[in-house]
């Protein structure tokens, strides 16, 4: 028993997937009341700041597929938050009227996530923590880029 306990104490894989659903249960807790998961919220962000963004970047930007992004951007239309335009082939996201009335309230759901962590965590922590697993994504990043 003291192996498998020592395993999963030193298991990144185990500990940062435990990790992201902590996360994920206060981040889901801090939107709720926007009517938004945590991932729509992220990508509300990048479209605020990016307006006509192409599904593509967002793509790149949130590390997630094509088809994810797709669903995204279907279920935020659907919501009335994001407008897709069409230019030949390609598709760009804008926020609607109705999700620019969103953009403040995001901002706080987020604020409020960032300060509950960080109570539990402690600041210098928390942020320590969140550039150490920025770096560790960007080695990942570049080893599976190269097919590694």
């Amino acid at each position: 028993m003291e192996n498998n306990e020592n395993f999963l104490e030193s298991c990144l894989f185990f500990n940062t997937n435990t990790l992201s659903r902590y996360l994920l249960k206060i981040a889901e807790k801090e939107f709720k009341h926007l009517n938004l998961s945590p991932a729509h919220a992220s990508m509300l962000l990048l479209v605020y700041d990016t307006p006509g963004i192409s599904p593509k970047e967002l793509s790149c930007r949130l590390n997630l597929t094509p088809s994810t992004i797709t669903r995204f951007v279907d279920a935020l239309e659907k919501k009335g938050l994001v407008s897709r335009k069409a230019k030949g082939k390609a598709a760009f996201i804008s926020a609607s009227k109705k999700g620019l009335e969103l953009k403040s309230p995001v901002a706080v759901a987020y604020k409020n996530l960032y300060l509950k962590y960080t109570k539990i965590l402690g600041s210098d922590s928390a942020n320590k923590l969140s550039f150490t697993i920025y770096s560790v994504n960007k080695k990942l990043s570049q080893f599976i880029a190269n097919g590694e």
